[in-house]
């Protein structure tokens, strides 16, 4: 009976004991099975298929006292009208919150490379955010290229905003 109870409890202890590639879960995700996501030391590569917006999304992120965003973001696939970024806002940061609200960067099209600071400004109520890069195609395409966008988020101190693209050439890998 005392090693069954012991068998029953190893196996139980086997099982809920989290693989080892959980250990370290992905910055982000993709928001469709469709799309395609490359991640290298913080570089994004996707691709997307057409529809509405579709990209990656990081997981919750507590919120910072204060703070901002650098998005350095670069398409190059001519069948993408537009990428842009996406910060989401939510009351809770764990489960499977429902977002309170959403701020949009601004678009970067086709043969276009910037950084965009995002400064983030939560609404009341907010404890935690999620980034989501995202792009849509042009009417009539299918599908973008694999590697149609190229992403890299940063958090920085929100005054660093101020210096504007004199900055970016201090963000890591340069503009």
């Amino acid at each position: 009976m005392r090693r069954t109870l012991a068998l029953a409890l190893v196996l139980l202890a086997v099982v809920a004991a989290p693989a080892a590639a959980d250990d370290d879960p992905p910055l982000f995700r993709r928001t469709t099975p469709r799309a395609s996501l490359d991640q290298d030391a913080g570089n994004i590569t996707l691709g997307v298929p057409a529809g509405r917006a579709w990209g990656v999304e990081s997981g919750l992120r507590p919120l910072p006292a204060e703070g901002a965003l650098a998005v350095r973001l670069r398409v190059s696939d001519d069948d993408v009208r537009e990428a842009f970024a996406r910060i989401a806002y939510y009351a809770s940061a764990t489960g499977r919150p429902r977002q309170i609200a959403i701020a949009d960067s601004e678009a970067v099209a086709a043969g276009e490379g910037r950084v965009l600071f995002i400064p983030l400004d939560p609404p009341p109520g907010a404890v935690a955010y999620r980034v989501r890069v995202l792009a849509r195609l042009r009417l009539g395409a299918e599908r973008s290229s694999a590697d149609a966008i190229h992403a890299r988020v940063t958090s920085i101190d929100r005054a660093a905003t101020r210096f504007g693209s004199l900055f970016s050439r201090l963000l890591p890998d340069g503009p």
